[in-house]
């Protein structure tokens, strides 16, 4: 951007613009705006330095003063300092102007130092930065305070760059500027506080390409650039030492991207599941029923496994070290070194476990031996550049970050007896086993994490995370399902079993209920029809399964299907839940079920976000002021894309989704799990739902 302005110009600049304040109307000052304080001035003062006379910029330009483009034939014996500051201030008023012009036209709320930041980046980068394709602009758009510090930080440090190399000088001024916008101190330790990874693709196309991370932790995930017909390998420094992420952050780094070459088969990984329908099974001793013949199946059309001269697969025998190795590494890297052409043949893939620091040099004597589980496991992580974790184990035999790390990915299982789950990690791996490894390796994608992205993907769609809401603290490892049983495996919550119940169950049998282990029921109440007359009714066994469940010892809640298009028919559904229950005392909560419904006439079609969620309100208001304590229900759709979660924290939640993987996948909080609608229970006739509640009413 041009910052030339003649002394003279600025001098009447700004003249005009105190005639124009002074006589601005009222009805123009009625949105808030922010002129650049002194401490700002006195902050761009000292990032910029003071110069006498003029001098070229990295750019070719001419400047002066502090940082201000000019004519040099203008200023033949320099600029005084209080001179230079009348020209910054004057040439502050243009960036005023953008900056307030952005935050009207978004209506975006900032403070007077969120203000300054803005405009000291603003100083150096015009209004390159005002372009929602930008996370600073689009963040500010979207709510700021969505967005944790780190992404904040990133979102303005961002901009340290000449071209694509890294200037240090921005990156401390940036850093400067990004801890004003977020704590208000004009002199911070910004620049203290974090170091930065400046990526060199190599050839390869990524986002981002200076990620800065805060000092003292590790750096964790690092990006994987792309590259038409190569596989990357990994990150490396200049001493071509690897750098995975789970170092610790002690300091700025740049790191080149490898890429498959150099004698290495390159391993296209596929891209969309290719069809195996047509493969001939060539193995007599696997099946089409067994658990892992699709896996088998899958490796064999890929030529990545391969049976016996006797025509046998033999699945159940265990894999040694080196072909677990071979096995495992092409998988995860994407690149084969081949065979060693001397020594032990898995000798390449030892080598390069070793070097991406799988094992330790050594560590692996015999490449003809058996190797163990969690051998496996730790290999597996390492080479894919899944991080360990830590936290309860959903394993009873073991408790070890990279297990679990590759379990919450989906790479590994273990085996489940009853309500435990066992990786039996001292065992030896069976080509059965090793096969679905492979497979899930070869498939993985890294979920998106929401707390690191800022966004929740769901569907096709992203959905900004919404920093008032509070995320739920459930590990999904942790959940084991026995028949229709869910148990959690968590000893810092209680749980309960429940069922949800209607007129579709019809004749209970209570007693039958209690005794087969059920702890509370939620019954519904009655519910509004779908129509346009959307007229209100009673569940015709509510007061059977009420009588009956209480009788049994069961605790009770009950729900209300709502199909309210207005605040007023919500107190209408809410009253008439009131005028049902009659005063009548409950564990469990009023629950306020509202669904969408796809028959054609729907009433509900196409009803406003705020105006649903303004219903869920008035109708738990209404009867938390009747004395019960209300819940509302709902699925991830309805969670997601139409209520207005902020506005519900107030508000117990009680989540319904249903997964062949017995895992939540909700992320913000709920009490009560509705996990399926296909349970079976001593008692009932047919299928049920049935829930799981995290700390019981």
């Amino acid at each position: 951007m041009n910052r030339k302005i003649s002394l003279k110009r600025a001098l009447a600049l700004g003249l005009c613009l105190l005639m124009v304040l002074a006589t601005a109307t009222g009805a123009a000052l009625a949105v808030e705006t922010f002129t650049t304080s002194d401490e700002c001035v006195e902050m761009i003062k000292e990032l910029e330095g003071y110069r006498q006379m003029p001098y070229v910029g990295t750019d070719g330009k001419w400047y002066i003063g502090y940082g201000l483009a000019c004519d040099p034939a203008a200023y033949p014996d320099g600029i005084t300092p209080e001179e230079a500051e009348v020209l910054l201030r004057m040439h502050l008023v243009q960036d005023e102007q953008w900056v307030n012009d952005f935050l009207i036209q978004y209506g975006i709320s900032v403070t007077q130092y969120q203000f300054d930041a803005l405009i000291s980046l603003t100083y150096t980068l015009g209004t390159q930065w005002i372009n929602p394709d930008y996370r600073l602009c689009a963040y500010l758009i979207n709510g700021i305070e969505r967005y944790s510090e780190t992404e904040v930080v990133n979102a303005i440090a961002t901009w340290c760059h000449s071209g694509t190399t890294v200037l240090e000088h921005l990156v401390t001024r940036r850093l400067r500027e990004a801890y004003l916008f977020l704590y208000g101190q004009y002199q911070n330790e910004g620049p203290e506080r974090y170091g930065y990874i400046h990526y060199e693709p190599n050839g390869g196309k990524m986002e981002n390409r200076t990620v800065f991370y805060p000092l003292g932790g590790t750096y964790g995930y690092l990006p994987v650039p792309e590259l038409a017909g190569q596989s990357f390998i990994g990150w490396y420094n200049a001493g071509g030492v690897q750098v995975t992420g789970v170092e610790p952050v002690e300091e700025s780094l740049a790191l080149t991207a490898r890429w498959s070459g150099g004698g290495s088969t390159p391993v296209t990984p596929p891209k969309d599941k290719p069809d195996y329908s047509s493969w001939v099974n060539p193995y007599k001793d696997v099946k089409n029923s067994d658990w892992f013949y699709t896996y088998v199946r899958e490796l064999s059309c890929e030529k990545i496994i391969g049976g016996y001269l006797d025509g046998t697969f033999q699945p159940n025998n265990q894999l040694t070290t080196g072909e677990a190795l071979k096995l495992l590494l092409v998988a995860a890297t994407q690149s084969d070194p081949g065979n060693a052409p001397s020594g032990h043949w898995a000798g390449n893939y030892l080598s390069l476990a070793e070097g991406l620091g799988c094992v330790m040099p050594g560590e692996l004597g015999n490449l003809d031996a058996p190797i163990d589980r969690l051998s496996i496991a730790r290999i597996a992580a390492i080479a894919m550049g899944i991080q360990p974790v830590s936290g309860a184990t959903p394993f009873v035999d073991v408790d070890d970050g990279y297990a679990l790390a590759l379990y919450e990915a989906g790479i590994i299982t273990g085996d489940t007896n009853g309500s435990q789950r066992f990786y039996n990690p001292a065992s030896g791996i069976t080509r059965a086993e090793m096969s679905a490894i492979v497979s899930r390796v070869r498939n993985y994608a890294p979920a998106n994490d929401p707390a690191v992205s800022g966004y929740i993907t769901y569907g096709s769609k992203q959905y900004p995370v919404l920093q008032t809401v509070p995320v739920c603290q459930y590990n999904k490892d942790l959940f084991v399902r026995s028949g229709s049983w869910m148990y959690y495996n968590d000893p810092n919550y209680v749980t309960a079993i429940g069922i949800d119940v209607s007129s579709h169950q019809k004749e209970i049998n209570w007693q039958k209920v209690a005794e087969a282990g059920v702890e509370f029921a939620m019954i519904r109440l009655g519910y509004r029809g779908y129509g346009a007359e959307g007229t209100l009714n009673m569940d015709p066994y509510f007061q059977q399964n009420l009588l009956g469940a209480m009788g049994a010892g069961i605790k009770v809640g009950v729900y209300f299907f709502s199909q309210a298009i207005t605040s007023l028919e919500a107190a209408e559904e809410a009253q008439f839940v009131l005028n049902a229950l009659g005063g009548i005392p409950l564990d469990y909560p009023v629950v306020y079920d509202w669904e969408t419904v796809s028959a054609d006439g729907a009433r509900t079609k196409g009803l406003d976000n705020t105006v649903l969620t303004d219903c869920a309100i008035t109708f738990c208001e209404t009867v938390a002021l009747a004395g019960y304590k209300p819940m509302i229900y709902y699925n991830l759709p309805v969670g997601y894309t139409h209520y207005q979660l902020d506005r519900l924290t107030a508000y117990d939640k009680w989540f319904a989704q249903y997964t062949s993987k017995n895992q939540p996948d909700m992320y913000y909080d709920y009490r009560i799990w509705q996990y399926t609608d296909s349970g079976s229970v001593p008692g009932i006739e047919g299928k049920v739902d049935m829930d799981i509640i995290f700390m019981p009413y």
